[in-house]
């Protein structure tokens, strides 16, 4: 019996025609391999991210650029007086992501509201800000002559005694009078060598009120202003040590220097002045672009 002539392909066959039959299980079993599986996946997670706009990588990047790992590297060699090796800049490097991440997670939270701690460091940050952007120029010397003769009490400088003593660890009042006695008489071969051993100088030029203050106390400073100059010994005069003769070799009253002597220390605090003038214009600018409200306490 022959065999009928074939009949037309079915849709399903003629969708196949272009691929040849030896090709069609190999197709399949490519199909099944987990490598082409991860491969579509990796594929569909970077369309996926393609597709996420650029404002979010800005905000979740945490970038450390060439300037943070001097920094970082600095604050290390400061510390262990070392630059850091490789290992410890990778874990320098690591901490800073971790710290970074952390903070601005946060951040995200709010949990840096209400908090008075974050919120004077970040007010201290922004005043340090503002000073380095406000540090004034030299003005013209007019204008330090001007500031100079408003402000003389900035510049005065204080009165000084010069003074010799003789130390005495207990008031003895007999062994005082003769040792002054003597002194004020013809004197003896070396003043120096008179009273008892002191720890510090036996004899002072210069010195201001509050130098002699530090270093005898602020009595002894009252008693020895209310000495007369002159080659006369006086006293006693007690201190924090014990008891000292005196002989005031000088005495200056305050004065004003002229201008041209003081100049770069007039400049400074016209600098320091002009700071903290436009410091505080900043702040007030600052403060300005915020509405304040504040509720009255419940009575």
């Amino acid at each position: 019996m022959e065999n009928a002539p074939a009949g037309p392909e079915s849709p399903a066959e003629s969708g196949r025609a272009g691929v040849p039959a030896g090709v069609r299980p190999a197709l399949r079993q490519f199909v099944r391999e987990p490598l082409v599986h991860f491969i579509a996946a990796a594929l569909a997670i970077f369309l996926a991210s393609a597709l996420v706009p650029a404002r979010l990588d800005a905000r979740e990047a945490i970038r450390i650029g060439a300037p943070e790992i001097q920094r970082l590297a600095g604050l290390y060699a400061s510390e262990a007086g070392r630059p850091p090796g490789a290992g410890e800049m990778q874990a320098l490097i690591a901490d800073h992501v971790e710290v970074s991440a952390l903070a601005r997670e946060a951040r995200r939270l709010g949990l840096d509201e209400g908090d008075t701690v974050v919120e004077r460091r970040l007010a201290q940050k922004m005043r340090f800000m503002i000073n380095d952007l406000a540090v004034p120029p030299p003005p013209e010397d007019a204008v330090l002559r001007q500031w100079f003769a408003a402000n003389p009490g900035a510049f005065v400088r204080p009165a000084r005694t010069s003074f010799d003593h003789v130390f005495f660890r207990t008031p003895d009042g007999l062994r005082l009078s003769s040792v002054r006695a003597q002194l004020n008489a013809a004197g003896p071969p070396d003043w120096r060598m008179q009273g008892d051993a002191f720890m510090l100088e036996r004899a002072y030029a210069a010195l201001p009120d509050a130098e002699i203050d530090r270093l005898f106390g602020r009595d002894f400073t009252h008693a020895l202003s209310a000495l007369m100059p002159g080659p006369q010994w006086q006293g006693p005069v007690a201190s924090a040590f014990g008891v000292h003769l005196i002989r005031v070799t000088g005495r200056s009253a305050p004065e004003t220097p002229p201008f041209e002597s003081v100049r770069d220390e007039v400049l400074a605090h016209w600098q320091e002045a002009e700071l903290a003038r436009a410091n505080a214009d900043a702040v007030r600018e600052i403060v300005s672009r915020y509405k304040v409200e504040i509720e009255a306490e419940p009575r």
